[in-house]
């Protein structure tokens, strides 16, 4: 498996080690050892951006054919936001076609648990065209609820000694479709669950839209100075960023850019997660192929994550 590195030191207390490690077939012996008797291993897969067009549903296909083929096998698969391309801006019937073409795709290749998190993509209807309006069925997140049967777009749950929260990072915006962050009520409920749950039990948490990220920061250098869209990370990740530390949170993966780094900051790696669609089934994005992220936890509370391709070859620009 080829593995590529890149080390970054930022200033002050951040470190990053902006990582891109990538192979196709196999996953090195190290991570494959690191589960050992009890520890485990999951599959994280963002940005599928499923479709009818550029052979996206047989590239989700060939994706979940590899994640099958792991050794040793993941426990399950934690899905990262834009499943689909693209319920914003659609019609109810394109929108309704392609969870249904997710949810078929899906169940047809792999046997695999899922557990689901939400992306901007995913909320049916905020762009109000094609005759869309709030009294449309499915609008908003409502779809996405109860296409994928989940009683809310955020939500916790225990496997193996560890929690994991799967967050809603989708809010409405004033100046945008949509902007990064949780909304009030979101937010106490995290920090109620993370101030009871037990401080031995680590946790992980998923989000589409990043609370940490450097991946961003070589294309937003303008008029001399860093400027980080509202749509592009998380509002309130620095105080977020202290509860995580506080709560023996080891991890906060996330997708959205569709590149891939890990970044160590307050004792937590926040890791941006690739795109199972690469450039939204145009080839690699900024030299990222298509991927998946692949997470061995150890008994200790530790961590290794892999990206790992699958061997998709973009379908040619008509």
């Amino acid at each position: 498996m080829d593995r590529i590195s890149r080390r970054n030191v930022l200033a002050g207390s951040l470190t990053a080690l902006v990582g891109s490690l990538w192979g196709h077939g196999r996953i090195s012996q190290a991570a494959a050892t690191a589960t050992g008797t009890s520890g485990f291993r999951f599959v994280h897969i963002t940005d599928i951006h499923v479709q009818p067009e550029r052979k996206a549903a047989e590239g989700l296909a060939a994706c979940l054919q590899a994640i099958n083929k792991l050794d040793p096998k993941p426990d399950f698969i934690m899905t990262g936001g834009d499943l689909v391309m693209d319920t914003l801006e659609q019609s109810l019937d394109r929108s309704t076609m392609l969870f249904d073409l997710l949810k078929k795709v899906l169940a047809d290749n792999t046997d695999i648990p899922i557990h689901h998190c939400i992306g901007n993509h995913d909320v049916f209807g905020w762009g109000r065209k094609y005759g869309v309006t709030e009294q449309t069925p499915g609008f908003g997140k409502k779809m996405y609820c109860e296409k994928l049967e989940i009683e809310r777009p955020y939500y916790s749950f225990d496997h193996r000694g560890w929690r994991f929260y799967a967050l809603d990072s989708v809010q409405p915006s004033e100046t945008g479709l949509y902007q990064g962050g949780l909304d009030e009520e979101q937010l106490a409920w995290l920090r109620e669950d993370l101030s009871t749950k037990p401080a031995d039990v680590p946790a992980i948490i998923v989000s589409h839209i990043p609370f940490l990220t450097v991946t961003i920061l070589p294309n937003e250098l303008k008029d001399g100075a860093y400027k980080i869209g509202p749509a592009t990370m998380c509002a309130k990740s620095q105080a977020l960023a202290y509860q995580f530390s506080e709560h023996n949170v080891r991890l906060a993966i996330s997708g959205h850019i569709h590149m891939v780094d890990e970044v160590l900051y307050r004792g937590v790696k926040y890791v941006c997660a690739g795109a199972v669609s690469g450039r939204w089934w145009k080839g690699s994005n900024h030299g990222f192929p298509e991927g998946f992220g692949v997470f061995d936890l150890a008994p200790d509370g530790s961590s290794q994550f892999t990206y790992q391709t699958y061997g998709w070859q973009a379908v040619e620009a008509s």
